[in-house]
């Protein structure tokens, strides 16, 4: 059988024995059509993963054995954090999705001046951030913070060090990206733009306006340029 990433919550693990949450085992029943004897990756979600393998079903939940663990499997050294305005439609669950594979430590939703959608289903996004990482093999789920206003979220990361991407903005990543940190925020707006009020608050609070490229991308597009941008740049 192929490698296969399951999901294991960390209460389910003691003394080198893992036991699956229902909707798990029944994934790895139904959908993989898993059996004893299997070897599988478990994924803790806070930045462990398990080489374990399956010993029974039991009631259609699935139990095993730890034979390693690897801490940080799967993750980036260093912390790439998004800031996304809401945007409509099945381009914030491809953002999210995305933005995952690609190594987004935190998921930070803004509510921008030209935001066309309002609220989000957080249960969903949190399915699609774990369905992701397993996909892609994270051993940590990167959290989707609390949806804020633009002006109340950058009053509380003003001191972090961060950016916001836009088509005309005069900064190059390579100028601005600090590879000594550990962290950064990269900031995407919506659909329709940052508004000049936006704009503005950027510049007072001096946050570098980063150009991605000669075209305008879609905020789903500029998630995933900005982050393997960076990521490029932090890991190198």
């Amino acid at each position: 059988m192929d490698e296969l990433f399951l999901h294991v919550h960390p209460s389910d693990i003691n003394n080198n024995q893992f036991k699956l949450s229902s909707a798990e085992s029944h994934h790895f029943l139904k959908s993989l059509r898993g059996s004893v004897g299997d070897e599988v990756f478990l994924l803790d979600g806070i930045g462990t993963a398990f080489q374990s393998q399956v010993s029974a079903i039991d009631n259609s939940i699935v139990s095993g054995n730890i034979n390693q663990s690897f801490a940080n499997f799967g993750e980036n050294r260093k912390n790439i954090h998004l800031a996304l305005g809401l945007i409509k439609g099945k381009r914030m669950e491809i953002a999210i999705e995305k933005s995952v594979e690609f190594g987004v430590k935190s998921i930070h939703p803004i509510l921008f001046d030209r935001s066309i959608k309002k609220s989000l289903n957080i249960q969903r996004l949190s399915n699609i951030v774990t369905s992701a990482a397993k996909q892609c093999g994270r051993s940590f789920f990167p959290d989707i913070k609390e949806t804020l206003p633009f002006s109340d979220w950058v009053d509380k990361y003003r001191e972090s060090n961060l950016f916001a991407c836009h088509f005309q903005g005069k900064s190059k990543l390579e100028s601005i990206v600090d590879t000594a940190t550990d962290d950064v925020i990269i900031i995407v707006g919506p659909e329709g733009d940052f508004s000049d009020a936006e704009i503005t608050l950027l510049n007072n609070h001096g946050v570098p306006l980063v150009n991605l490229g000669q075209r305008r991308l879609r905020s789903e597009s500029a998630c995933i340029s900005s982050l393997i941008s960076v990521q490029n740049i932090m890991e190198n």
